[in-house]
Order: structure tokens, then C-alpha cells, then sequence
């Protein structure tokens, strides 16, 4: 635990790479042999909606979050002695062509549920209100809220577990005779975050966040 600079808690929980990794790992990939017998990648959508009812109090796939100034596409609201209720934007559900970013925020507001429920449950929490915006769906540079970071990591992570994209980016580079890591904005980068992006159901700039994480592009 680490002093949480947000002021929301008097501390915060603080995991490694490696944990974040392990725990999202082991947590999809049990739900997936629990619900299809085998592990089913790229994940099917109706496998994270499923997951988050199971975890959470109510999904609703149909919330009016947009507010004209932003683009909110998730919401998770805590509340201590029940689970969390997790809002999506209906425009995900509603426009096929945005079924990655829907995917992403599924798995987003997953990691919320996953990682942080047991803060609100203590007896000195409040009630709060975990907003996400899409800028802070991946967990790129910059300042971002220490909530919204590891939810953007595990959501990565779910989606594109490592040994899966591991194994995947591997074949790629034995294929293309090359190694690691890759320069970015290269011919060989950018058809790799496409071959990861069809692979996983995943943006490609999802795919270029995971790359990075896992040490395979350089500046």
C-alpha cells in the first residue's frame, strides 16, 4: 500500500507488472475453460459482459454517459456492502464498427471490478464514482489517475494475455526473420500491430500500447 496523492483513500494499493500480469492472466483464462471448456482467444465479447455480471450488481450495456464535452464510454460506481454496477455508453453496443473500443472498455471497467472493489468495501470507505474517459482507456504517457492506469493495464492485458502474445508476436518475427525490439512507425511495426490487432479483436493502437508494455518497439 502506498499513500494515495489522489486524496480518495489515506492509501492506495500498489502492484507490480508481474502481478498485474499474473492476476489478469489467471483471471481470464480460468473464466474461459469455466465457460467454453478451452482458452478461447481472441476473448469473445459475451465472455467480458458475462464476467462483469457475474462480479459486479448490474451491467447496463445501454447508459446515456456522454455529456456533450467528453466522450465517457464507461462508468463504475462503488458503493460499500454491495458489488459495483458498471455503465457502457450505448453507442458502443449500438455501432458495430466501434466493437473494439467497446471490447477495451469492457475489459476497462472489468479491471476496476477486479482490482479495486475491496477499497469500497472497508468500513472508512466512501462511496465513489469511477468515470473513464476515452483518453484514458489505454494506459499511455502522461498524468492519469492511478484508478484509471491499472484498469487500462489490466484491460490490455486481458484481452491480449502475455503468454498468448507472446507466442503470437514470436511466430511473427520467425516468419519476418527479425528481432526484437522493432522500430516504431516501421513497416515491420506497423504490420505487426495489425497481425496483433486481427489476432486479439483489439485496435491497432491497442496492439501498439501492448507491443510497447511487453518491451517489443523502441523509440
Amino acid at each position: 500500500m502506498k499513500r494515495d496523492a489522489t486524496g480518495r483513500f489515506q492509501k492506495r494499493p500498489h502492484w507490480s507488472i508481474e502481478e498485474l500480469e499474473r492476476l489478469s492472466e489467471q483471471s481470464i483464462t480460468s473464466f474461459l475453460i469455466e465457460r467454453y471448456g478451452f482458452e478461447r482467444i481472441p476473448v469473445p465479447t459475451e465472455a467480458l459482459t458475462v464476467l462483469i455480471e457475474r462480479d459486479s450488481s448490474d451491467l447496463d450495456l445501454a447508459a446515456e454517459l456522454s455529456d456533450h464535452k467528453y466522450d465517457v464510454f464507461g462508468v463504475t460506481d462503488f458503493e460499500r456492502g454491495r458489488k459495483p454496477r458498471v455503465r457502457i455508453a450505448r453507442e458502443l453496443w449500438e455501432q458495430s464498427w466501434r466493437v473494439n473500443r467497446l471490447r477495451t472498455t469492457l475489459a476497462h471497467e472489468y479491471g476496476h471490478v477486479m482490482l479495486h472493489t475491496w477499497l469500497y468495501e472497508r468500513a472508512d470507505a466512501p462511496a465513489g464514482l469511477q468515470t473513464c474517459y476515452w483518453q484514458s482507456l489505454l494506459p499511455k504517457g502522461g498524468v492519469i489517475d492511478w484508478m484509471e492506469w491499472q484498469a487500462g493495464y489490466v484491460s490490455g492485458a486481458l484481452l491480449m494475455p502475455e503468454s498468448f502474445i507472446r507466442r503470437s508476436v514470436e511466430a511473427f518475427l520467425r516468419n519476418h526473420s527479425t528481432k526484437p525490439p522493432l522500430a516504431e512507425n516501421s513497416r515491420e511495426v506497423l504490420d505487426l500491430q495489425q497481425h496483433i490487432s486481427l489476432t486479439f479483436e483489439v485496435s491497432t493502437d491497442a496492439a501498439e500500447v501492448r507491443l510497447s508494455q511487453l518491451g517489443y518497439l523502441t523509440e
